[in-house]
């Protein structure tokens, strides 16, 4: 059973909750239409049933958000919800609520994780709506995440059934892939996927771009004749760097075409700068692929809000 969000607040709330000036949880809960988010969740609910009311959808949902912004852990996120008033009034709780607790936020996360990539995409419609997305071309990339198992020894199992070897030979990681389609300038998420280490990322380059888009820039891994074929097709120009081909090497202009593309790609290196540093997802969080892909998702959502707002303000 799914509870409504309750819109009476109190005199104490409304009186201790006034921030001296708008902070970013603040613009980001304001600039953002909670209530299709809200519709899409409900749906994995029972409206109607005997039990004590859960939490409203959204202030769940932005209990995930909280976490990925604050590196927080369940309990953590549950000890932070209850002491910070900025909190609580991102999550449209009252002084008197109870926050979730820590087996309710993990609960809901798996609860949400079969329609993390919906909930993504429709974050992403609300900014391309704003016209934040400016569809000059798409930097596609990926980047291997360690598992949160220890690799296993050979002929052994690991504890992450779900992890598996990638990378390069001589420096190989256990875990699993993230994989992006960024818009060139606003440096937005449009395209995500994670999967497991051994997928190669020329697989995922069909499914990073978004179609619409000028140009799709990406580098060596990504360059087949499959893929310079398809971009044709789709009247996208052509921007993965040329690798070259032995006994010849490359000529003048396609080291400048390498050279001009590893300039434009600058922006999503950055995202997963930002991504390892900032959100601490050098390493998985959880054990499988479904709940690591539900966490991918929503630092996606969390990066490309944060992104947003200092584009609304720019």
């Amino acid at each position: 059973m799914i509870r409504r969000e309750s819109k009476q607040v109190g005199f104490v709330e409304s009186f201790l909750s006034q921030p001296s000036a708008e902070s970013v949880l603040d613009r980001i809960n304001s600039s953002v239409d909670w209530k299709p988010i809200r519709r899409r969740i409900e749906k994995l609910y029972r409206q109607e049933g005997p039990g004590r009311p859960a939490y409203p959808a959204v202030t769940l949902f932005k209990a995930l958000l909280l976490q990925s912004w604050y590196d927080l852990s369940d309990s953590a996120a549950e000890e932070a919800i209850a002491d910070r008033l900025s909190f609580r009034r991102f999550l449209g709780l009252t002084l008197e609520e109870r926050v979730p607790d820590h087996s309710t936020i993990h609960r809901f996360r798996d609860r949400i994780a079969a329609i993390s990539d919906r909930l993504f995409e429709m974050v992403n419609r609300q900014l391309e709506a704003k016209r934040l997305t400016l569809k000059k071309g798409t930097l596609v990339d990926a980047s291997l995440i360690n598992s949160v198992a220890c690799p296993p020894a050979k002929g052994e199992g690991s504890a992450d059934r779900d992890a598996s070897w990638g990378g390069r030979r001589e420096k190989p990681v256990y875990g699993y892939k993230a994989h992006v389609g960024m818009d060139r300038g606003s440096e937005l998420i449009r395209r995500a996927e994670f999967t497991t280490a051994r997928v190669h990322d020329s697989r995922m380059f069909q499914a990073m771009v978004s179609g619409d888009e000028e140009a799709a820039f990406a580098d060596k891994a990504y360059r087949s004749r499959k893929h310079s074929q398809w971009l044709q097709e789709q009247g996208i120009r052509d921007g993965i760097m040329v690798q070259a081909q032995h006994p010849y090497p490359l000529s003048e202009s396609q080291i400048e075409h390498n050279r001009s593309v590893v300039r434009v790609r600058q922006g999503v290196e950055r995202f997963f700068g930002t991504l390892k540093r900032i959100y601490k997802f050098r390493r998985c969080r959880y054990w499988t692929l479904s709940r690591n892909r539900c966490h991918f998702f929503v630092l996606c959502i969390c990066y490309n809000l944060r992104r947003a707002v200092r584009l609304a303000v720019a």
